[in-house]
Parts: structure tokens; C-alpha cells; sequence
């Protein structure tokens, strides 16, 4: 059904954009109009997909109500990145900035990670996907900052992988190659198994490639 629907949005969309620029008059009006329609389904559809995330972390939060026979299907209800495995539990804030984080809607996801560490200030995982979002929307220094508490704070190596591999994107952003290909290195000697810092490193030296942040965002 949602399959179906999108699929028809990106095409209505494509015509928007394909005929928007040389549009005028009546017609403009008409594809703007179009253009906000597709906007507002948008954010219905968005809307209504958080809440359900919301009522999903609730129903997790209240293991006594779920069947034995439920929890092989735990990871459909919230399947976390393997590197950034035994989340904190989960609080509703958390729950909408990664709803959020997935949608690339940065802004946004980075207001609700900021809400959790006004009261959880050692929620690590909250603290990193908020420097991601920072590096996303090109707030590098912020970025930088909460990724230098978190390396000091965490003591798990995947955590401390994934964290010196942000910080050698930024420094890598910033055209720091030297220090960026020793954040890379670090990240790889606390999770030989983490394959995004060898990636990155590569690219880093021979200036090809996308770097690689760690953390799916889909």
C-alpha cells in the first residue's frame, strides 16, 4: 500500500520539477499547488508513522505484555545498526529524533536528541547520532565537541569506533588529511571488524570515494 503510494508521489513530483521552471501564470499556481499537496501528505504520513514508533516503544518497555512466543519478532519492532548494538532504553524524545535521523530529517532529529540530554546527559547514544546530525546539517564544531564527551565517557570499543570515525570525517570535511587518517586508524584498532574507517582512510588518501559515517540511516 505505502509502496504505491509513494510511488505515485515521486511521480507526480518528477512532473512538478520537470515542468515548474519554465511554468508561469495560472499554470504555476497550479503545480505550486500540486507541489504543496504532496508536502502535506508528507508530513501526515510522517506523523502518523511516529506515533506509531512511539506506541511500539511504549508496548517494548512493558515486556509482561508481549507472549514468549513474540520475542523472535523483537527485531522487527526496532532493529538497531550492529554498531551501535544494547541501545539505552528508550525514551519517547530518543524515539522520534531517530525516527527522524532515518527520515534525513536532521534538524529535527537533532532537537530531540538535544531534549534527551538535557535530562540524560549520559545517554551516549543519544550524544552521537546528535553529532551526526551536526555533521549532516555542517555544525562541525558542535559536532566535534560531543564527540570528544563521548570518547571520554564510553568505555565500549564499538561505541569509541564508531565516534573516532566521525571525528575523522570532520577532520577529513575540514581538509585536515593527516589527522583524519589517524582518527581513522584509531577507530579501526578498537573494532578491526568495523569496515568503515579502512574505507574512509582509503578515500582519505587517494581523495576518491564518500565517507562513511557508521551509522545506517535507512
Amino acid at each position: 500500500m505505502f509502496k504505491q503510494l509513494f510511488q505515485a508521489m515521486n511521480e507526480q513530483l518528477d512532473g512538478i520539477i520537470h515542468a515548474l521552471p519554465t511554468a508561469y501564470g495560472a499554470e504555476k499556481h497550479a503545480l505550486l499547488g500540486q507541489l504543496k499537496q504532496l508536502r502535506d501528505i508528507s508530513d501526515l504520513v510522517i506523523e502518523e508513522w511516529l506515533l506509531f514508533e512511539e506506541k511500539l516503544a511504549e508496548l517494548r518497555q512493558q515486556p509482561s505484555l508481549i507472549p514468549a512466543a513474540a520475542t523472535s519478532h523483537e527485531a522487527l519492532m526496532h532493529e538497531p545498526d550492529d554498531n551501535l548494538s544494547d541501545y539505552p532504553p528508550f525514551t519517547m524524545p530518543y524515539q522520534r529524533g531517530e525516527g527522524y535521523f532515518k527520515l534525513f530529517m536532521f534538524q529535527q532529529a537533532a532537537k530531540e536528541f538535544e531534549t534527551v540530554l538535557t535530562s540524560q546527559p549520559e545517554h551516549l547514544h543519544a550524544r552521537l547520532y546528535l553529532a551526526l546530525c551536526f555533521i549532516q546539517t555542517e555544525e562541525v564544531t558542535e559536532a566535534y565537541r560531543h564527540l570528544q564527551i563521548l570518547t571520554q565517557l564510553t568505555e565500549d570499543a564499538k561505541l569509541k569506533a564508531v565516534a573516532y570515525n566521525a571525528i575523522g570525517c570532520i577532520h577529513a570535511i575540514l581538509g585536515n588529511k593527516e589527522k583524519a587518517c589517524e582518527s581513522f586508524q584509531v577507530s579501526h584498532s578498537y573494532d578491526p571488524n568495523f569496515k568503515d574507517p579502512v574505507y574512509n582512510l582509503e578515500a582519505c588518501r587517494t581523495n576518491t570515494g564518500v565517507l562513511q559515517l557508521g551509522v545506517a540511516m535507512s
